[in-house]
């Protein structure tokens, strides 16, 4: 065989950067396009938009303690499957106490109680899958 006609980049990484330079490094064993730097990179962007559509809100405002109190809970799983930092579920936590949640679930629950419907009117209102069974 001869070394001459061995393509010496067909085992490169094959990211690019801003300025047009690409990554020397040898790609990661099993990997068909990165290195093992930037496979990791692109790993890590996958899982996040992974969890911000996991952590999306059921209105997708965040206008409804019952918004709030899911999206919640989606944070205690993802810490619970190590999928964040506590670090991150930290701030979330903090968050959700600041919006205090819990009297205002009470709330919209007294609501619905005291006036048959209005919950369901608040989730048609807010929520669209919901508006699919707006009373016509």
């Amino acid at each position: 065989m001869n070394i001459d006609s061995l393509d010496t980049n067909s085992n490169k990484c094959l990211r690019q950067f801003t300025d047009g330079r690409s990554c020397r490094m040898l790609r990661k064993k099993g990997h068909p396009s990165f290195c093992i730097h930037h496979a990791r990179e692109a790993e890590q962007q996958l899982e996040s938009d992974k969890l911000a559509a996991e952590f999306a809100s059921l209105s997708g405002k965040l206008n409804t303690v019952t918004d709030i109190n899911h999206v919640l809970g989606k944070v205690f799983t993802a810490l619970a499957e190590k999928r964040i930092s506590h670090q991150t579920a930290d701030t979330f936590g903090y968050l959700g106490q600041l919006l205090q949640s819990i009297p205002g679930v009470k709330s919209e629950l007294n609501a619905a109680v005291q006036h048959p419907g209005a919950y369901d009117a608040m989730l048609r209102h807010n929520i669209p899958f919901f508006r699919r069974f707006r009373k016509q």
